[in-house]
C-alpha cells in the first residue's frame, strides 16, 4: 500500500520553512493505519517548502558575517545578508521569504549535497516507526522550470529534499530482504539533467515475490515493484 502526502509548510522568514506542519501531516496519515508492523506500506512524501535551520547556514557561509535588515515600521526582520569576511565583503546568501540567493550552486549538487545531508533530522521524530533509505541523490526542489536548465535551482527557496519514500516496519523488512537476496534495491530520482517542473520525482525499485509478508503464502514468480 502506498499512501501520499502532501504538506504545504508554512512560510517563515529567513526562507526557512516550519516543520511543523509536514509532522502533524505525516503524524495523521501514520496514525490513519491500524497496525503499520503488521501492514507494509510505503509513503510518498512530497513537500513545496524547502527546510534548512540556522546551523546549515554556518555550514554554507562559515567565513562570513551577517547582516540584518528590519522592516521601518515593524522593526520585523526583512532580510538576511551574509558576506565575505574579506574578497572585498562579497555577498554570499541572501535570505528573504521568498528568497534564497547563494552564489555557489554546485555545493547543492557535489557529492549529491550529503554536506547539508546531516541537517536534515525531520524524520528522526519517526524513529522505530518510519523509515528511508539512505539518500544518495541531491536536493529534489525548487528546480528552474525552464526547459533549458534542468540542473539549475530556482532562488526562491533552499535546496531541500522535498519528495521523499517512507517505510513501515514491515515494508522496510520486505525491502531490505529483497535487498540481501537479489541486489536490486534502488532509491533514486528522476530526470537529474532535464527540466521535470520545480520537483524531481523520486523513485523507489524492488523485487518482492507474490504473497511475500504472509507466511502460508504460494511463491510465484518474482515481480518488480516500482
Amino acid at each position: 500500500m502506498m499512501l501520499p502526502i502532501w504538506s504545504p509548510g508554512k512560510q517563515a522568514l529567513p526562507c526557512t520553512r516550519e516543520s511543523g506542519t509536514r509532522h502533524w501531516a505525516t503524524c495523521w496519515t501514520e496514525s490513519s493505519i491500524s497496525d503499520l508492523r503488521r501492514f507494509p506500506t510505503l509513503f510518498l512524501a512530497i513537500s513545496t517548502s524547502g527546510w534548512i535551520p540556522s546551523p546549515s547556514w554556518r555550514q554554507l557561509c562559515t567565513k562570513a558575517t551577517m547582516q540584518t535588515v528590519r522592516a521601518a515600521d515593524t522593526n520585523e526582520v526583512v532580510k538576511l545578508i551574509f558576506r565575505e569576511s574579506d574578497n572585498d565583503r562579497k555577498v554570499m546568501l541572501q535570505l528573504e521569504k521568498k528568497l534564497f540567493d547563494y552564489f555557489n550552486q554546485e555545493v547543492f549538487r557535489d557529492n549529491n549535497g550529503a554536506a547539508l545531508l546531516e541537517f536534515d533530522k525531520e524524520l528522526s521524530v519517526f524513529k522505530d516507526r518510519l523509515y528511508e533509505l539512505d539518500i544518495s541523490f541531491p536536493p529534489s526542489y525548487p528546480y528552474s522550470e525552464d526547459a533549458r536548465q534542468g540542473e539549475q535551482y530556482m532562488n526562491t527557496r533552499c535546496p531541500a529534499w522535498c519528495d521523499r519514500i517512507l517505510m513501515s516496519p514491515s515494508a522496510k523488512e520486505l525491502v531490505l530482504r529483497s535487498e540481501s537476496e537479489e541486489k536490486v534495491v534502488t532509491y533514486d530520482h528522476i530526470g537529474p539533467n532535464v527540466c521535470m517542473g520545480d520537483h524531481k520525482p523520486v523513485f523507489l525499485a524492488f523485487r518482492i515475490m507474490p504473497g511475500a509478508g504472509k507466511p502460508h503464502a504460494r511463491v510465484h514468480k518474482c515481480c518488480v515493484v516500482q
